[in-house]
């Protein structure tokens, strides 16, 4: 599964040229909470398409300007998903 990430670089340099030097500011000017800026920030949350458009419509960027696909967690998924062979069984046990 491709999860998608928030381009904080980008993100953050737009916010800075429009004077928002802080995540208490970020989230004034956009409505999203603090907790959730930060979750983004730090990849441990996927940005919805409300957060998006919340973001984009406050700093005038495009969405796909906004988010990239990372190609770990694309991997670390496909890995933990990975089908296990079965139990096997000991010669000796019933059942």
């Amino acid at each position: 599964m491709t999860m998608l990430r928030l381009h904080t670089t980008k993100l953050l340099v737009k916010a800075k040229e429009l004077g928002d030097l802080s995540v208490a500011d970020m989230a004034q000017r956009t409505g999203i909470s603090r907790s959730t800026l930060h979750r983004l920030a730090a990849g441990t949350k996927q940005p919805s398409l409300a957060t998006l458009w919340a973001l984009r419509d406050a700093y005038g960027v495009r969405l796909d300007t906004l988010v990239y696909d990372d190609p770990q967690t694309t991997r670390r998924t496909a890995v933990a998903r990975r089908p296990q062979a079965p139990a096997r069984r000991h010669p000796h046990q019933t059942g």
